[in-house]
Formats: structure tokens, sequence, C-alpha cells
């Protein structure tokens, strides 16, 4: 193949690169995410509330709660799922990326698998060709779950202090929906916690029902302990009880898998790093060395028997790394 098919072809690789990360971002999508989105739709509508509240509140109320309940019988993304599956689809959902359709993903992965083959066909033989293969799959995998990690420490960094105060709130006579928005304004103007709140007084506030807007409390969020909080607030709202002791002990259960959680990520810390500091050490050596005797380096990689050598050597380290970051990835 000749450079100037190369030289496509790894624009093509750029091109693609570029319009995933584009995506990513959400700007593609920022006019249609605004006008559809059923969370836009809601925040739209209180905005217009807020603005108008001396022409006709209740009517502008009533309206508005009709339009959003429509909105959310007609919206799939509502409902809650009953299977505890991790499919694409909640994936995307957690990480924000609803607007990403399945298959463009799944397309984007396959772009990606064979940009990085047609380029690994120039260099290497037929072992790292098919390993490269596996470049789209792993990298928009990465990308999806860095997401769905940024949202899950933003949400649980405030959770167990949101909880503790509305158990508090709750002990000295508040009901949990004045509990709830007195704790939510508790935390920080930026906190996941204190947004998925308001949402969902919000959504009381517009006329859907007490269960479904509770129901739909932090949906788009990867987080195991979210349930709890969800059906006890429900239970307790059909059937009594003493809600301020279950989410004290919810809170206790949450600040525990905090410190196993961080207990986990410092007992594998080292071992990250020492890997990362060994690459980083191979890499300087292999640099100095092609500063002081390229043919050191040049050579091998074209030698008949140093071709295949230096290959195996480099699916060793690509395959470490892979063994480390599958052991080290801990999940309490």
């Amino acid at each position: 193949m000749s450079t100037l098919s190369l030289v496509l072809i790894i624009g093509a690789v750029l091109v693609v690169g570029a319009a995933v990360a584009f995506l990513f971002s959400g700007q593609i999508v920022g006019t249609f995410l605004a006008n559809s989105s059923w969370r836009q739709q809601m925040r739209s509508i209180s905005s217009a509330q807020r603005a108008s509240a001396d022409v006709s509140t209740e009517t502008a109320n009533l309206a508005a709660g009709k339009r959003f309940v429509n909105a959310l019988e007609e919206n799939e993304a509502v409902e809650k799922v009953a299977d505890t599956v991790l499919t694409l689809r909640k994936r995307l959902k957690y990480s924000q990326l609803t607007h990403i359709p399945p298959f463009a993903f799944s397309l984007a992965q396959i772009l990606l698998s064979l940009g990085a083959f047609l380029i690994t066909r120039q260099y290497f033989d037929v072992v790292l060709q098919f390993m490269s293969l596996l470049t789209g799959p792993l990298f928009m995998n990465w990308l999806l779950t860095m997401k769905m990690d940024r949202r899950f420490n933003q949400f649980d960094a405030d959770y167990p202090q949101f909880l503790l105060s509305l158990a508090g709130l709750l002990k000295t006579g508040l009901n949990p929906i004045q509990g709830l928005q007195s704790a939510a304004e508790g935390l920080e103007e930026t906190s996941l916690v204190r947004s998925e709140v308001q949402l969902m007084l919000e959504r009381l506030k517009l006329g859907v029902p007490e269960e479904r807007s509770v129901g739909s409390f932090g949906e788009d969020i990867y987080h195991p302990e979210i349930e709890l909080f969800v059906q006890a607030l429900i239970l307790s709202r059909r059937v009594g009880g003493n809600l301020s002791d279950t989410l004290d002990r919810l809170s206790r259960q949450v600040r525990k898998r905090q410190y196993f959680r961080k207990s986990a990520v410092a007992a594998v810390g080292l071992q990250r790093g020492s890997i990362w500091f060994i690459l980083a050490i191979l890499a300087a050596l292999e640099g100095y060395l092609y500063i002081s005797w390229p043919a050191c380096v040049t050579v091998p990689w074209t030698h008949p028997i140093g071709r295949p050598v230096c290959q195996a050597g480099l699916i060793g380290i690509i395959l470490g790394l892979f063994w480390v970051r599958q052991v080290t990835k801990i999940k309490v």
C-alpha cells in the first residue's frame, strides 16, 4: 500500500475519532436534548411557571403538569427496567448519552477497529493485526465506563451526608417532603444529589403521582443504594414505619461501602503505580537507545528473527497491562 493510501487511512481514523469525541461531548445534539428530553422539558416548564407566577398560576400549573405527565408516558426511558442485566442501552442511559443510539455506538466501535487494523497491518504481523480489532470495543467501553464512574462518584460523594441529614430532620418532626427539601438545600448547588432531589420535588409540584416521582429518583445513575432509598421512602408513605431509623441504617451502610471501596483502591494503587513506573522506565530506555544507538532499536524490527521476537515482547506487555487492569478492577 502506498504512502498516500496510508495517509488517507490515518486521516479517516482521526476523523472518526474526532466524531466520536464530539458525540460524547454532547454538542451535536444539544438542541435536540433541549427540545425533546423529558428532563429538559420539565425544567423549561418549571422556569415558565416561575416567570409567569402572577398570571393564572394555578391554571398554568395544571396545564404544565398534564403536558409533563404526557411526555413521561410517551418516553420509554422513564420506565423502570425489571431485569438487572446491564445492557448497552442502560449504560448509555447511566452515562447521560441517551442521544446516541446503540447501533451508532456499535458502528463507532467497528470503524475504530477497522482503522486500527488498517494501520497495524502496515507494520506488524498477523497476531497484532487481530489484536488491533479489539481497539474499538475497548476504547469505546472505556469512555462509557469513565462517564458512568464519574457520575457515580459525583452522586456518592454527597449521598451519605444527605441520608444522615434527612434522617435527622425526620426525627425533628418534619414530613418526608419537607425533610427532602431541607436536606437538599444543605448541599452545594453543584451537587448531583441536590439536583436529583429538586427534580423529584418538581415532579410532585407538577402533579406527577408521588410513587412515580419518588421512583424516578436517580434513575440515570448506576448506584446500588439508590433503589434501597426509593423503596424505603415509598413503603413508608404507603404502610408507615420509622423512616428515620431506616435511613440512618442505610447511611451507615453507604459509608461502609465507601470505606471498603477506597481501601480496595488504595490496596491495588501501589501495584498499578509500579506497573506504570516500570513501563515509563522501559520507554525512557528505548528512547535513550534510539538517540545514542539507533541501529539497536531499528534493526531488530527488520531482522527476520528479531521482528517476531520484538512483536512477541510487545504482545506480552499489552496482555500484562490488560490482565493487571482486570485484576485490579474491584467492585464493592
